[in-house]
Order: C-alpha cells, then structure tokens, then sequence
C-alpha cells in the first residue's frame, strides 16, 4: 500500500514539473473541519467550515461555511445531496467580498472487493455581491463532474483515495468551456470510532483561459461522524 501512495504523489507531482511553459504556478493550504449527522437511515446533515490560503501561503483566500443535506436509496448506491454555502473570499482586486452558492448533486457508487468507485455530478451557482461591483455573469453556474476511486484494507485504520473532476462553466455565453481540472490524492486515518483525520493533496489546472494557473494544496480536514 506505501508503494501505491508513493505512485500516487509520483504522479502529482511529475504532471505539476512538466506542466506546459508559461503557466503560472502557485502552492497553498487548506484547513477544514466537518460534522455529519445521521438524521434517519437515509438522511444526513452535514457542516462544513474551511480556510484556504494561495499565494505560497502567505495569502489568505477565503473562508467558506457550508450546509448540506443527503438522501441516500438505492441500497445505498445512489445519494442526492443539496447545498448551501458562505463565502467570504479576499478576491483578485484585493478586497473582500461576500458570496454565496447554492448546490445540488448526485452521486452512484459501486464496491467491488476492497475498492469502492464514484461517480459524482454537481451543479452549483455561486452569487456576488452586486454592490461592490458589476458582473457579467452572476450568478456563475458551473456543472462538476467526478470520479473517485478508494481502497481499504480490511480492519485497517486507514483509507486512501484518488479522485479527478472536471469543471464547467456552463451559463457563460462567451466562455461555455471546460476550464479546470481538479485531482485530489487522500489518506484519512480513523482516530476514534466517530475522529477521522484526512490529509491530502490537491492539484487544480486551469485549461483553456487567457493566463492559466497550476496551483498545489496541502490539506488537513478533521471529521466528525455521528
């Protein structure tokens, strides 16, 4: 298994040297929590709070509270998911701004032996603050698709993950393009029998836009399951 996950950040980090001249690059990390609750046999509620910093760590991006709700059927292949999120970002201008953003998704999985593969599909719409300033596109609506595959060995505490997704911006007359591809390598260790501790990595690759950016996360997320 340490020869997989050193496959897997071999691959990260040999696409994020090779990547294309003239792209601009950049490091950050990311701290989050999150909370689960099991509301009924098929429903959840779930809390979310996340800081993010770009720049090479030294710039604070935004901080992100998010609320979801899950229903899960299909003997428990399918759940459909919504979404509502705050955002308080420090934007490109250098000012921060108010946002927020409303979500829906679904998501199918399938287990085969110790594997477990995904397949996500998100629809998100992301609102400005029109009064500190004028947008084009508002709210922006971008259509995100995923797939994910996660492995555990039996009575182990730990689980790894590798997942890819790409993102659609979907309401944009002028840019109606695919222009970000996100892969995200992952270990979550389970502390407890509720404490799950997630360390990952993140690479998100801006594609087809006038000055593109490859930009690497280190993330740590505490989580908490009821």
């Amino acid at each position: 298994m340490k020869r997989i996950l050193f496959t897997v950040v071999f691959v990260l980090l040999s696409f994020w040297s090779f990547s294309q001249s003239g792209r601009t690059k950049d490091v950050g990390v990311i701290a989050s929590a999150e909370i689960s609750v099991g509301v009924s046999r098929n429903v959840g509620l779930s809390l979310e709070e996340e800081l993010r910093f770009q720049n090479n760590c030294t710039q604070f991006d935004r901080w992100l509270n998010s609320l979801g709700v899950d229903y899960t059927f299909l003997h428990g292949r399918m759940k459909l998911g919504l979404t509502g999120d705050y955002i308080r970002r420090f934007n490109d201008d250098k000012y921060f701004e108010n946002r927020y953003r409303a979500g829906v998704q679904l998501t199918y999985s399938e287990t085969y032996h110790r594997f477990k593969f995904s397949f996500r599909t998100k629809l998100l719409s992301t609102f400005r603050d029109e009064a500190t300033g004028d947008y084009r596109v508002n709210p922006k609506m971008y259509w995100r698709n995923r797939l994910q595959v996660t492995y555990q060995m039996p009575n182990s505490r730990f689980k790894y993950s590798l997942s890819t997704e790409l993102h659609w911006l979907v309401n944009d007359p002028k840019h109606n393009i695919v222009d970000n591809l996100r892969t995200v390598a992952s270990v979550d260790y389970r502390l407890t029998r509720r404490q799950y501790l997630s360390a990952f990595i993140r690479m998100d690759n801006d594609l087809q836009v006038k000055e593109p950016v490859d930009r690497f996360y280190f993330g740590l997320t505490y989580k908490l399951k009821y």
